[in-house]
Parts: structure tokens; C-alpha cells; sequence
């Protein structure tokens, strides 16, 4: 007789703990979806952030590119102005009505960037990353000292 009692508790205690464990499952799911989907959104701009510097006696010394409201932003001495993306690795400078085109090494990673405005062909090599650069000099000063 007392068997019962104890067998129903531990039954409904079990159900209750697959329920709440099929939500957490559940809940953390939506959660990394969520995050991959903004990731996503994000990762293409990122491969073109950076600065890139042009050719001495160039029109323009350096450009740096950011991102604004989920829109490429091309900024130099000359000014800021929003890109069109136009195709793979293409996109559109409306305020001098020029193409921009992204050049990647292998494939993978973008080495340097070619604006073609006014019968001219601008080309610019990218330069590290300063948090690639200071990630490397942290290395270099505090993991030496800690381990020679």
C-alpha cells in the first residue's frame, strides 16, 4: 500500500524533469539559431574591415572600411560614404561613380582592394589587423617572461 504513493511521486518527479529538460533542449536551440543567424548576417562585411593602403602619389594615401548599420563604409581623407554591394566581392562608390573590387589570396582571405573611378585604377594592399598585431606582441612579452 505504501509502495504506490512512493512509485507515482518518483514516476511524476521523472516526467517532470524530462519536460523541463525537452525545454531547456529546446530553449537552447532557438538560442544558438538565433545567434548563427546574426553571425551570419555579420561575417561577410567583416572580411573586408580593415585598412588598406595605396601606392605612393595616389590620389588617396589609405582607406579604411567599417561597418554601419549592417552597411559597408568606405572612410579617407576625402570623406565617408556608404558601398552598394553590387556582386561577389563588387560593390559601388555612388559618390564618385566608381566600382570597388575586393581581391582575395587563395580564395579565402581579402589581400587588397581595386577602385576603378575616372578611367583610373586604384589598387590598395591591407594591413594587418592592430588586435592580430597586439595579440601577437602579448604573446610575445608576457608568455616568453612567464615560461623563460
Amino acid at each position: 500500500m505504501w509502495e504506490f504513493p512512493l512509485k507515482h511521486s518518483i514516476l511524476s518527479l521523472l516526467k517532470l524533469k524530462s519536460r523541463i529538460m525537452r525545454k531547456l533542449c529546446f530553449m537552447t536551440l532557438i538560442l544558438m539559431g538565433a545567434f548563427l543567424s546574426v553571425n551570419a548576417q555579420q561575417g561577410p562585411l567583416n572580411d573586408y574591415l580593415g585598412k588598406y593602403v595605396f601606392a605612393e602619389g595616389s590620389p588617396v594615401a589609405e582607406v579604411s572600411l567599417t561597418t554601419q548599420d549592417s552597411s559597408l563604409v568606405i572612410n579617407s581623407a576625402m570623406g565617408s560614404t556608404v558601398l552598394e554591394k553590387k556582386g561577389v566581392d563588387s560593390f559601388y562608390l555612388a559618390t564618385y561613380d566608381a566600382l570597388v573590387i575586393f581581391k582575395r589570396k587563395d580564395g579565402k582571405m581579402v589581400e587588397s582592394i581595386s577602385i576603378l573611378v575616372q578611367g583610373m585604377e586604384l589598387v590598395g594592399r591591407k594591413e594587418a589587423s592592430p588586435v592580430a598585431l597586439k595579440e601577437d606582441e602579448f604573446y610575445a612579452k608576457y608568455w616568453m617572461r612567464q615560461n623563460y
